[in-house]
């Protein structure tokens, strides 16, 4: 829905240049009367409020846009945006024990699986043999029913996973709760990427919309390969965080 609000007009003589003034007065309105999901007025409309050029309004929405506060939709306007889920490194952690500790339901839209030679990226990664087949497992992981995650694992056929089992949960529970494999560590990649139409697609999201793309491979406490995963997160859902010492 749309909120309509009054806003200030900004103040010429003040040595704060008008573009942070717009943007901190919709901050302003964000926190005070906003709900994640209202459609704030349009560029036109804040700039008749505020009385400043589409520029100022422009340069003060995109740097809420990049904060997270914001979202652009093509073609329907910009929103106030829901909070971002953090997941705090360097645990290892399934996306069902992540959303769960943040007070969310995980659930599963829909699960891909299938018998596949192991690609090359999996076979460096984990260390397999060349000719070495995988179960590929693909996930679409939601929070409260809204997908957050395309989730693409490769499980070693080595490792006797039934293709049969109920994926729809946790991963890493069932491989240390029904196999015993216990998981000792993990090597991640984290890099951001616009989404293809397949990933915008699972994700409901546009084409070309920001993602973040994790690589992992997992390995049990024997140094064993588990699991080479992609997830590929709906940016402005999803975030990390980590804890940096000197």
């Amino acid at each position: 829905m749309t909120t309509t609000l009054p806003l200030p007009k900004v103040d010429d003589r003040s040595p704060l240049p008008l573009y942070y003034q717009v943007r901190e007065a919709v901050r302003q309105a964000i926190r005070e009367r906003y709900q994640p999901g209202d459609l704030i007025p349009s560029e036109s409309e804040l700039q008749e409020s505020f009385g400043v050029s589409r520029a100022t309004i422009r340069q003060a929405l995109q740097e809420l846009v990049a904060e997270g506060l914001l979202q652009r939709r093509r073609g329907r306007g910009t929103f106030v945006a829901a909070p971002k889920i953090a997941e705090a490194l360097p645990r290892i952690v399934s996306f069902s024990e992540e959303m769960r500790k943040q007070g969310l339901v995980p659930s599963t839209r829909s699960v891909r699986v299938e018998a596949v030679p192991a690609p090359t990226r999996v076979v460096e990664s984990l260390g397999l043999a060349a000719d070495e087949r995988c179960l590929r497992l693909e996930r679409i992981r939601c929070a409260n029913d809204r997908p957050i995650v395309l989730l693409v694992s490769y499980l070693p056929e080595r490792l006797g996973i039934d293709p049969r089992e109920d994926f729809t949960g946790s991963l890493y529970a069932l491989l240390e709760g029904k196999y015993g494999i216990q998981l000792g560590e993990a090597r991640q990649v984290i890099e951001a990427a616009a989404a293809d139409k397949p990933v915008a697609r699972a994700l409901e999201i546009d084409e070309g919309d920001p993602i973040l793309i994790i690589r992992r491979g997992v390995f049990s406490r024997a140094r064993a390969p588990v699991e080479y995963v992609e997830g590929f997160y709906r940016a402005d859902r999803y975030r990390y965080e980590i804890r940096l010492e000197r």
